[in-house]
């Protein structure tokens, strides 16, 4: 086994590691592995934009030149953040992980504070723990929105990239440090923008098809504005997820509930050294 950086020739084998460790079920990975993942594209280019923006900080283990392991942090204004952790199921307890995720936390070297969100998988969880990051508990919200709750006007607006320095002012309110390069990547890739501001307080959300991919705001009242507008604008029928909800944050739990969604166990935002309350937020998994 050997680890070394990785190289944009990587990122297809990368991507197909990290899409089957994640699979939630048995076809998914059949899929991927059969070369007929639908999101390859996009997720590929995410390993392309990490190497660009943060070379230092993306790895692979390779076994008989076969890419086996990888691990992507990245680094915003002095907070680190652990984009990707995946290691092939038959590489598991040989020591794969333990090393990529040395590499990794490696490049948090001077960095105040870091984030993660993870799975719920035991030796993934230990490692951060042992790494000295402490666990907030999340929820899962998931299901077809019911249509009837909408409210009329929930007072958001379109956005784009004119609204990033908006963006900017609240991820440094919300989690320390601004997303940088990673909302234009989102924005570019299929995301759609919402932009709230009302007596004084303002937020934003990167989202998809009335699924959230990241959502901040200075007030509750503004992140549950732009929760209901995200929802809203689900396409009929579609099943939607409003992912990694922290203990505390009632605001989305209420608007997940009333949206007809139902709850369930996640696993945990991993926190380490100076970080913003991180509340209203609604992490991104890769962008955090």
């Amino acid at each position: 086994m050997r680890v070394r950086p990785m190289s944009p020739e990587d990122s297809g084998a990368a991507h197909r590691v990290s899409a089957v460790a994640f699979a939630d079920r048995e076809e998914e990975r059949a899929r991927v592995l059969r070369g007929e993942d639908p999101e390859a594209e996009e997720r590929t280019e995410r390993f392309r934009h990490l190497l660009r923006t943060d070379p230092g900080g993306s790895w692979v283990a390779e076994v008989s030149g076969r890419v086996v392991g990888v691990a992507a942090a990245l680094r915003r204004e002095g907070l680190w953040g652990l984009s990707v952790f995946a290691v092939s199921e038959e590489c598991r307890g040989r020591g794969v992980g333990a090393e990529l995720l040395r590499r990794a936390l490696g490049y948090a070297e001077g960095c105040r504070g870091g984030l993660i969100v993870a799975s719920t998988h035991p030796a993934a969880l230990r490692r951060y723990a042992l790494a000295g990051f402490s666990f907030r508990p999340t929820l899962l919200a998931r299901g077809t929105v019911r249509r009837s709750a909408l409210p009329k006007e929930p007072g958001v607006r379109e956005g784009g990239e004119e609204d990033l320095e908006l963006a900017a002012r609240v991820d440094r309110r919300v989690r320390g440090a601004t997303h940088g390069p990673d909302l234009e990547h989102l924005l570019r890739w299929g995301g759609r923008m919402l932009v709230c501001e009302r007596c004084g307080e303002e937020g934003y959300a990167v989202f998809r098809e009335g699924s959230p991919l990241l959502l901040a705001a200075t007030d509750v009242g503004v992140a549950s504005r732009l929760l209901w507008g995200v929802l809203a604008r689900a396409p009929a029928g579609r099943e939607v997820e409003v992912r990694w909800i922290t203990g505390g944050q009632d605001w989305a739990v209420r608007a997940a509930l009333d949206a007809g969604l139902g709850l369930g166990p996640s696993g945990p935002l991993c926190v380490r050294g100076e970080v913003g309350p991180l509340a209203p937020y609604l992490p991104s998994g890769p962008f955090l």
